[in-house]
């Protein structure tokens, strides 16, 4: 899941610098991090039990 954390950082910094930031990109691009982090986080406890 660590490839997919680091490609999505690399997204953002991508669209970040070719749209001009506002408000519901940012919020956006929140939103689709935290469900990858939660989504991370059950892979990882699942794996782990």
């Amino acid at each position: 899941m660590k490839s997919a954390s680091e490609e999505l950082k690399k997204l953002r910094l991508m669209a970040e610098n070719s749209l001009t930031k506002t408000d519901e990109l940012d919020n956006l691009l929140s939103q689709v991090e935290a469900l990858l982090s939660r989504k991370s986080t059950e892979i990882y406890q699942t794996i782990n039990k």
